[in-house]
């Protein structure tokens, strides 16, 4: 049977197009994700590395296309940390990357954070996320790799250094959980044939002219 666990939001370093800002709109690019593999820790099983699996049907954008917040380094305490929200229906997938457009704020307050954006000062940006269903293999002579099927973005944040991309910051009193579904052994080997069975029948409907 699959393991479950309970995770907290994991964060990913993630860049600002600066160039892209737009002064009439008050927007400015960025790209969310790279799905790049990086090393974390945890204070249960030690070392792995991390691969999120970039795609269509692995990376759920509901949160992200309904205006999720753009905030001042992931504070989520009170509404001046919230400094922009991403543009509704922005987000999407293109060669293996999360890239949506942000829409800052015009707020008096804000006005210094969005001043250094446009101007290229900050540069860096971060994406929290949670991880529903990750495929963990087992490696002779390295860490285990946990390759992540299934996973939310919810937030991105402007940050002063981007995201330590193998940090794995244990979860402090009052920090909410997410249940994850850990495939291993029979489970995994199931798990990757029941997608590749996924993935040839999508491939007949749209051969046939059904999808």
């Amino acid at each position: 049977m699959p393991n479950i666990i309970q995770l907290p939001q994991f964060q990913r370093a993630a860049a600002v197009r600066s160039a892209s800002f737009d002064k009439a709109a008050n927007t400015v690019d960025v790209i969310w994700t790279t799905g790049a593999t990086v090393r974390r820790r945890s204070w249960e099983n030690g070392e792995f590395d991390e691969e999120l699996v970039v795609s269509n049907s692995t990376t759920r954008l509901g949160r992200l296309n309904s205006g999720a917040p753009f905030l001042d380094t992931h504070s989520s305490s009170n509404l001046a940390a919230v400094i922009g929200s991403v543009v509704p229906g922005s987000a999407r997938l293109e060669g293996g990357q999360g890239l949506a457009k942000i829409k800052l704020s015009g707020r008096s307050e804000a006005a210094g954070v969005v001043k250094d954006i446009s101007d290229g000062v900050i540069r860096n940006v971060s994406v929290g996320y949670r991880v529903l269903i990750v495929e963990k293999t087992e490696r002779r002579g390295d860490v285990p790799l946990h390759r992540v099927i299934d996973w939310e973005p919810w937030e991105i944040s402007a940050v002063p250094i981007g995201a330590d991309a193998g940090a794995h910051i244990r979860a402090q009193s009052g920090e909410p959980l997410f249940t994850c579904k850990i495939l291993e052994g029979r489970d995994l080997v199931q798990a990757i044939r029941n997608r590749m069975l996924r993935s040839q029948l999508e491939m007949e409907q749209r051969l046939a002219g059904i999808r």
